[in-house]
């Protein structure tokens, strides 16, 4: 093998004695390896390793601060290890990249979030025990807001526990699909779940063309299941909807149980043949390729729902913070998710003035209900209510956590900015 470029390992020693001075530091260690010894062997890559003796994220600044001159000749790739501290989770991350280090800020003090690992193309949730799928998924979607139209990569959170890993964009899983796999995620029949999310039609739209000229087609989301038995769970995920192909806007979801035993399609009979719309050899895809998702101006209806969780949580007798969002919704009569709802978040930290939250869960709910809002569904633990007059919150839910009341709240789904203009 080649010696390192030179110069570069002094300046590695240089660089890793900088940083073990800086406060917060623990200790740091580092290499220099070539990126690929037979292809590639002319491209050296130095990986440095940090891990902070302190939770507080501030140690990411002063590590970015002193490593971005680098090292001679060699790509520069830095990973640092933040503890856990009371009420935040302990997180690894690239500290080179403050849109990170922002986004592992707001992330690891989730209560739902047990373990972090953040790059700038994604980030990996180790989920706690009694939080859903369903709704790690929407408050991270909540917190990283809505997916960039200017790029052609797409941003994508893993979320994780024991040995289910669900790949989550903005559009992906849909919600019928989520449900499935947060009853699946507790089925102890399930060995084993993975879900890719794959790209759609408007993500190939953005993306460059192929090594061959071609422009790009989406890649199939996917399901992978190790279960027995086998028949029940396929023929549920045969009729389970996939919005986004409904709507055109992304390939049908393939599944796939015990490891090729039975596979199929999201939505269609077990006996369908597969779906042509990804595009077969580099053709458009058959479904048309849809507008980017034009989110519409909610802040008022966030503005209500802030104030229903609040109210939710002074009837519940203990103050919290909410957080609102916006995501794609499907305006009444359409199965096109090209509208925008508000949504609200909350956890009521019921047990810091009470032992059992069931009067709180109750003060709560008869609040909903004088408020004129009905239970509608009832799925893992959590109740689904449902406004019957058509104002705002058209939608909430309450459930209990280890860490106090879990409130959520949607407004109705508002049709896009071109059709409200189109239809004054």
């Amino acid at each position: 093998m080649p010696p390192p470029p030179h110069g570069s390992e002094s300046a590695l020693a240089d660089l890793i004695a900088d940083v073990d001075r800086l406060p917060g530091v623990g200790s740091t260690e580092g290499e220099i390896r070539q990126f690929d010894a037979k292809d590639d062997p002319d491209n050296w890559l130095t990986s440095l390793r940090v891990t902070a003796d302190t939770a507080d994220l501030a140690v990411a600044e002063r590590v970015r601060r002193t490593a971005e001159r680098g090292v001679t000749g060699t790509t520069l790739q830095v990973t640092l290890d933040v503890p856990s501290a009371r009420k935040t989770a302990p997180v690894s991350l690239d500290p080179m990249d403050r849109r990170v280090v922002g986004l592992a800020g707001r992330l690891r003090t989730r209560t739902f979030v047990r373990q972090l690992w953040m790059t700038p193309t994604g980030s990996r949730i180790g989920l706690v025990r009694d939080v859903s799928f369903s709704d790690a998924a929407k408050r991270v979607r909540t917190i990283t807001g809505p997916e960039p139209t200017n790029t052609s990569t797409t941003r994508t959170t893993t979320l994780s526990r024991g040995d289910v890993s669900v790949d989550v964009t903005a559009t992906h899983p849909g919600r019928a699909l989520m449900r499935m796999i947060d009853t699946l995620a507790d089925d102890h029949h399930v060995e084993r779940l993975y879900y890719s999310p794959g790209t759609t039609y408007a993500d190939a739209a953005r993306a460059p063309d192929d090594a061959s000229g071609l422009p790009a087609v989406a890649d199939r989301p996917s399901l992978s299941i190790g279960v027995r038995p086998l028949g029940d769970v396929a023929e549920t995920l045969a009729a389970t909807t996939d919005e986004a192909a409904d709507a055109h806007r992304a390939p049908r979801t393939a599944f796939d149980l015990g490891s090729g035993a039975v596979s199929g399609w999201l939505g269609l009979p077990l006996d369908a043949p597969k779906p042509r719309d990804v595009g077969p050899d580099g053709d458009a895809p058959t479904s048309p390729t849809p507008t980017p998702w034009v989110p519409a101006d909610v802040d008022d209806r966030a503005t209500v729902l802030r104030a229903f969780l609040e109210r939710s949580a002074a009837a519940a007798g203990v103050p919290a913070t909410v957080t609102t969002g916006t995501e794609q919704c499907a305006t009444s009569g359409s199965s096109d998710p090209t509208g925008t709802r508000a949504t609200a978040l909350s956890v009521v930290p019921v047990f810091d003035v009470v032992d059992d939250a069931q009067e709180p869960f109750d003060a709560v709910t008869a609040l909903w209900t004088s408020e004129g809002l009905g239970v509608s569904d009832r799925a893992m633990g959590r109740d689904s209510w449902s406004s019957s007059s058509g104002a705002d919150p058209a939608t909430a839910s309450i459930r209990g956590t280890v860490d106090g009341l879990s409130l959520t709240a949607e407004s109705a789904c508002v049709p896009p900015p071109d059709a409200t203009s189109e239809g004054n």
